[in-house]
């Protein structure tokens, strides 16, 4: 019998024995937890596995972080036609997505990674039609760049970006300006993920914006805050807390910003 089967039976299925436990351990409350990128109230006792998630998802960015920002991303999908990935990593936005390519089968999704050690999984994870990996590093030019590695591939980084997190492992590849590529599509969902360079990966995006390709940008953490949001303005768009679809403040991490012409666009066509 395994670990999940012998708890499901000694505990999960003996409800006296489950409350008493879980009463002793927590007590009987309401409390206020954050899931999902919103707050709610639960008991200790009755929602205790909604109030056990949420710990983890303090803990975990992919559940805490991640997750909330994968639900507002998807319910735009059926309105663009084209996902492009700067920063991939391994494709976990990517290929989370690309899983709507059975609903929308005319979405495709362009990733870039510039390790080329991430990008050899990055590539086995994004390997059916319409779904393509580039390793390139994505800039404002094209040439080189050279890049530091973090005990977690993650927290890869340009040298002058190089931190806390960072090894003393670098590599060089290719840099490109994202709208170099002869990408299909007119309304793009641009997602940019690296790590302090996202001023330079939205100008080399310039050309898109200036032809309005771009209905949603999401910026994962982003540097240079004040002239990210001023270049996003400068183009129209209307900007919101990419987890909990709040107006943004000064301590939001994760950054939506919508075209407002083509977010209204939507508004008008519903029912």
């Amino acid at each position: 019998m395994n670990f999940r089967a012998f708890l499901d039976k000694n505990f999960i299925k003996r409800p006296a024995l489950r409350r008493f436990i879980t009463r002793t351990l927590e007590g009987d409350r309401d409390c206020v937890i954050s899931l999902f990128g919103v707050k709610m109230t639960v008991n200790s006792i009755r929602e205790h596995g909604y109030l056990r998630a949420s710990r983890i998802g303090n803990w975990s960015s992919v559940f805490g972080d991640e997750a909330a920002v994968l639900m507002s991303l998807a319910s735009l999908l059926p309105h663009v036609d084209t996902v492009v990935d700067a920063g991939a990593n391994v494709g976990l936005f990517s290929v989370t997505l690309s899983r709507f390519q059975k609903l929308y089968p005319g979405l495709k999704i362009f990733a870039f990674e510039a390790d080329p050690d991430t990008y050899s999984r990055l590539r086995k994870n994004l390997s059916s039609p319409n779904q393509t990996a580039h390793h390139f590093a994505v800039s404002d030019e094209p040439g080189k760049l050279t890049f530091v590695r973090g005990a977690v591939s993650h927290v890869t980084t340009t040298v002058d970006q190089a931190n806390a997190y960072s090894l003393k492992e670098t590599f060089e590849v290719e840099s490109r300006r994202l709208d170099s590529f002869d990408l299909p599509g007119e309304n793009f969902l641009l997602k940019i993920d690296v790590e302090g360079q996202e001023l330079r990966v939205l100008k080399g995006a310039s050309a898109w914006f200036e032809k309005k390709r771009c209905a949603v940008v999401y910026l994962d953490g982003f540097d240079k805050t004040l002239e990210v949001i001023a270049l996003l303005k400068a183009h129209d768009f209307v900007l919101y807390d990419g987890r909990s679809l709040e107006p943004p403040d000064e301590k939001t991490f994760s950054l939506l910003a919508l075209r407002r012409e083509w977010y209204e666009s939507i508004l008008r066509s519903r029912p």
